[in-house]
């Protein structure tokens, strides 16, 4: 009877080894999440032909992948993690490069590089935060200077060391979060340009994009005064808890694609630096650094969102 126990438990336990080994069949879609978010997802126009910073990676992305079917899905940016956390299998284009995977992404090997985090706020009241707090600014005591409204959308993150900055100092404090779901990002310049808040914090670049479009002229960017504030990476991210080992079949195929074609991608290329390099000095240098040869370090930040 022991014998009997044990030879069945044997072929039992054969029987689960197989099953651990047995390979996840191939994926068969990629969904990919899009937010209304200028400039990184802009609607195609003559204005912008190629899109936002991470519409033209996933347009290239889709036309190099060609053994799955490809879904876009555009979605307020709030409910990003939503989808991501529901199981399918979705990729978003445009999160934060970390070392580390996370619980709900697994990210792409980098994509672009991006300027570090500046204070934004209107070309009037620039020089009053400047003589106040330093040129670059200290971040720490113009959080902490009730006499100012600092303000940012409700989805928006940065690298940990100002998000940590941020919640130490702004917590119910002279502070003022956009939960709109159309065009996070402009909402919040909008409510800079009219004088409804006194500073917010992103990249450079955005006072540039947003100014150009005509409907603010009076946004300008002040550099942060933090030595952690360096290089942000772009990524993609897809689905941890999609099944049949989806986020690691789908960011294998990216890698490939961003590895052989993509990346050196005159279009792709283009495309970066139209929106990046007039506020982001020597940006081909630091594309080649740290895109191209992607393993010298650079700011962590958190993965959930790019901007």
């Amino acid at each position: 009877m022991v014998k009997r126990v044990l030879i069945i438990s044997l072929l039992f336990s054969s029987f689960t080894a197989l099953g651990n080994t047995k390979q996840a069949e191939p994926i068969k879609e990629i969904i990919w999440l899009q937010s209304y978010t200028p400039p990184f997802h802009i609607t195609k126009s003559d204005k912008a032909p190629q899109g936002g910073l991470c519409d033209n990676l996933t347009e290239q992305l889709i036309n190099t992948i060609t053994d799955v079917k490809h879904t876009r899905l555009v979605v307020p940016q709030q409910r990003i993690n939503k989808y991501l956390n529901e199981g399918k299998n979705v990729c978003f284009p445009c999160v934060i490069y970390k070392k580390q995977n996370n619980h709900i992404l697994k990210l792409s090997n980098p994509t672009t590089v991006y300027p570090p985090f500046s204070v934004l706020t209107t070309t009037e009241l620039a020089p009053k935060l400047t003589k106040k707090h330093g040129l670059p600014i200290n971040l720490i005591n113009l959080l902490a200077d009730q006499n100012y409204i600092y303000g940012q959308a409700a989805a928006r993150k940065f690298s940990n060391r100002i998000n940590t900055i941020i919640s130490n100092t702004k917590l119910n404090n002279s502070s003022s979060f956009s939960w709109s779901s159309e065009n996070e990002s402009q909402a919040v310049i909008a409510r800079l340009s009219r004088g409804f808040l006194d500073y917010s914090i992103d990249y450079p670049f955005m006072a540039d994009y947003f100014n150009k479009q005509g409907r603010f002229n009076n946004i300008t960017s002040i550099p942060l005064a933090e030595k952690e504030t360096g290089f942000i990476r772009g990524a993609v991210g897809c689905a941890v808890k999609a099944k049949n080992n989806f986020a690691t079949q789908a960011i294998k195929k990216i890698n490939n694609a961003l590895k052989t074609t993509i990346l050196q991608s005159p279009e792709y290329i283009k495309s970066q630096h139209a929106f990046l390099n007039p506020s982001f000095a020597d940006f081909n240098k630091h594309y080649q650094q740290q895109v191209i040869n992607f393993k010298l370090p650079a700011t962590d930040a958190q993965s959930n969102t790019v901007h």
